[in-house]
């Protein structure tokens, strides 16, 4: 976790008094990905997990759909760049101009606004189902492992949860990124997402919404709230979504029967 913190010195106000600290600040890397020798986009990602966040990026992108698309995955650390070779993508322009993502606020765009959204998102078919003390169970553990949120207050966390054990963990400066390594953890060791939960720190928005539906993900829980256009989303979809998760309380928004006491 070093390599994500770099100090500074600040000075720390209490009442009146002013004191010169040194604190501990999340770090931020803009990761340039290319692919079949095009520049995609500049993500501003955390530097960890770059590797799963290029191929989540891509996947939830629909540039890859499966590890024969991949040929090649190569990095510049020093530089924050990153080339994929892989099978060619004919809609490559189509789906994405070269761009720069905000970590904070992803693509600003409207529900099914882009076409590759309306080809790769359809309703879950999962019958996947948890207990409640499941449920809790992975909201406690948002609480209680976010080390680098400890230390910084710089990013958010998620996970993915199978049969009440946490099978994969991200953390991220951003929240669209967090989904993205996961969905590239569970790509590189050939998970399917379909009967599994994901469990994430931060709000539900449609962005999120359909980063999970693009995963195949039937469960969300988060520890924020979910916004009212996710929630029609999420119905459409067939997507159970839990909001405002603590370890003994908790929000069933949409699909409350894969919940069960």
């Amino acid at each position: 976790m070093t390599k994500e913190i770099v100090t500074h010195t600040i000075l720390k106000a209490n009442g009146l008094r002013l004191e010169e600290v040194e604190d501990c600040v999340v770090q931020e890397i803009p990761l340039t990905v290319h692919y079949n020798r095009e520049e995609i986009a500049t993500l501003l990602c955390s530097p960890s997990q770059t590797e799963e966040l290029t191929l989540g990026f891509l996947l939830n992108e629909g540039f890859i759909q499966t590890p024969n698309d991949v040929y090649e995955l190569r990095q510049d650390p020093a530089d924050h760049l990153v080339w994929v070779e892989g099978k060619p993508c004919l809609l490559q322009k189509e789906l994405m101009s070269k761009r720069f993502v905000s970590a904070c606020c992803g693509k600003s765009r409207a529900s099914f606004c882009f076409a590759n959204d309306v080809l790769m998102v359809k309703p879950l078919a999962s019958t996947y189902s948890i207990s409640l003390e499941e449920a809790y169970k992975y909201a406690g553990f948002l609480q209680n492992h976010l080390p680098l949120f400890q230390a910084t207050g710089g990013v958010h966390s998620g996970g993915v949860g199978y049969q009440g054990e946490v099978v994969l963990t991200s953390y991220d400066i951003g929240r669209h990124n967090v989904f993205d390594k996961l969905n590239g953890s569970a790509f590189r060791s050939g998970i399917q997402l379909e009967n599994h939960v994901i469990f994430f720190s931060g709000r539900v928005s449609s962005e999120i919404l359909l980063k999970v539906a693009k995963m195949k993900v039937p469960i969300l829980i988060a520890r924020g709230a979910p916004t009212d256009m996710a929630l029609s989303q999420a119905t459409a979809l067939n997507i159970t979504v839990i909001g405002f998760a603590r370890e003994q309380r908790l929000n069933i928004y949409t699909c409350p029967e894969r919940v069960i006491v």
